[in-house]
C-alpha cells in the first residue's frame, strides 16, 4: 500500500469540541493538524503564511485578508455563500456532516502526496 506524505499543517479555528473533531478525522485521513484559537491563527497566516496549507474554520470573514493565498473550508450549520465566495478556493460544509465529507473536500483543496 502507498505511504501519503502530507502537505503543510491544517489550521483549524473553530470551537474545541469541533476542533477535536475536525483534526482527528483529518489525522487519520494523514494530515498534519494545528487546532487554534482565533488570534493564534490569525498570527500563524501572517508570520508564516507557508507553512499553513489549509484553513477550516466557521468565521471566514476573519481571514479575508488569505482569501487568495489559502484554501478554505468553511463549516457553519448555515453557510454564507457570500462569505465563501470572496475565497478563491472554498468548499462550505453544513454541519452537521458527514467525515468523509470533509476529508473529500480537504482532498479537492489539498490532496495529499501518494508516495
Amino acid at each position: 500500500m502507498p505511504q501519503t506524505t502530507a502537505p503543510g499543517p491544517v489550521l483549524i479555528v473553530e470551537d474545541p469540541m469541533i476542533r477535536k473533531f475536525v483534526g482527528g478525522i483529518l489525522k487519520r485521513e494523514g494530515y498534519v493538524v494545528i487546532e487554534a484559537e482565533l488570534e493564534e491563527a490569525l498570527r500563524t497566516l501572517r508570520d508564516a503564511p507557508d507553512a499553513v496549507s489549509l484553513l477550516i474554520t466557521n468565521v471566514p470573514g476573519h481571514f479575508f485578508e488569505f482569501a487568495e493565498t489559502h484554501p478554505l473550508i468553511y463549516v457553519a450549520a448555515f453557510p454564507d455563500s457570500a462569505l465563501a465566495d470572496r475565497f478563491r478556493r472554498c468548499r462550505a460544509l453544513r454541519k452537521p456532516f458527514h467525515p468523509g465529507d470533509l476529508a473529500l473536500c480537504a482532498a479537492e483543496l489539498v490532496p495529499l502526496a501518494r508516495v
